[in-house]
């Protein structure tokens, strides 16, 4: 078994498997169809194994060929970094900054932050994602997002990341303003409510809502609905649901009309608003000035 891989090989892999499918993968790439089904035949008979299935709806990756994506995909993307790194060096502004931001970084600082990156970097290519932890750590270890600003509830491995903590905030039980709850708040009957829980993470942050509730001697609530973090508010504002919001958030224009609950026994205590990126990986120019506009952005809870 040959496994000289060569880098034309893995780009055409990734390729295919990123744009769906040969077609679509050799227009995005600028070569032939026949040039890409090529550099995948070769890639497969040097590896001795099977790396894609074809059918008439696309390619689907075998589980040795997912392994090999996966590392491809890295490969490519720190040569996209390298490539980027060079040109910014060189005063070429052109390049790419991936990020992710909790939600109400992405409503309260990222206004600000792009005005700023901007100013300095007008041809940079930004994509932007929700920071939930779930979705940002993922990302960051296959290399597709070059930064995140997270909300760390105690949910973030240690170590395994650069991290630098930005400012520590509150979290608060909220409902609308005029729920019947606010009228004898008590843990009875918040247990006795729906709850909204947002995100990938929720199930985990579920099992924390039952172990909290434990702790006072109460069943934890038997309804949770899980969604995005819009959705959840929408239905926050709009329904006779709890949830858990941080406080930061409540001071923005979209949390109107939500307000804490005042029950001491069920203390959500705190998080630490986070920074995080590959230790083993530099940040470009373009995605550390970015990053540090995001952090002079970031105005800490008063």
């Amino acid at each position: 078994m040959n496994t000289n891989l060569r880098l034309h090989q893995l780009r055409a892999l990734v390729g295919v498997v990123e744009y769906g499918g040969i077609r679509a993968a050799a227009r995005a790439l600028h070569i032939s169809q026949a040039a890409l089904t090529k550099s995948l035949r070769q890639l497969e008979e040097d590896a001795g194994i099977p790396l894609l299935v074809r059918s008439p709806r696309g390619v689907v990756l075998t589980p040795v060929g997912q392994r090999l994506y996966d590392r491809a995909y890295l490969v490519q993307r720190q040569l996209d970094l390298a490539d980027d790194e060079l040109r910014q060096a060189s005063g070429d502004p052109r390049g790419q900054v991936r990020l992710a931001l909790t939600p109400f970084v992405a409503l309260q600082s990222l206004g600000q932050a792009f005005r700023w990156f901007r100013a300095r970097y007008p041809q940079v290519a930004v994509e932007v994602a929700e920071g939930l932890m779930a979705r940002v750590l993922p990302r960051l270890r296959e290399g597709s997002l070059d930064f995140a600003v997270v909300a760390d509830t105690g949910d973030l491995p240690p170590d395994e990341f650069g991290r630098e903590t930005l400012w520590t905030g509150q979290q608060h039980i909220v409902v609308r303003e005029g729920h019947p709850v606010l009228q004898n708040p008590n843990v009875p009957s918040l247990s006795q409510l729906e709850w909204i829980l947002t995100g990938p993470s929720a199930h985990w942050h579920s099992e924390r809502l039952r172990r909290l509730f434990e702790k006072t001697g109460h069943a934890a609530p038997e309804r949770v609905v899980i969604c995005e973090t819009l959705a959840g508010i929408t239905l926050l504002r709009e329904t006779d649901v709890v949830g858990v919001v941080p406080a930061p958030l409540l001071g923005q224009f979209e949390c109107r009309g939500l307000v804490p609950v005042p029950v001491p026994d069920l203390s959500l205590g705190t998080f630490d608003l986070v920074l995080i990126h590959r230790a083993d990986v530099p940040l470009t120019p373009a995605a550390a000035f970015l990053a540090r506009c995001v952090k002079d952005a970031c105005r800490p809870p008063v």
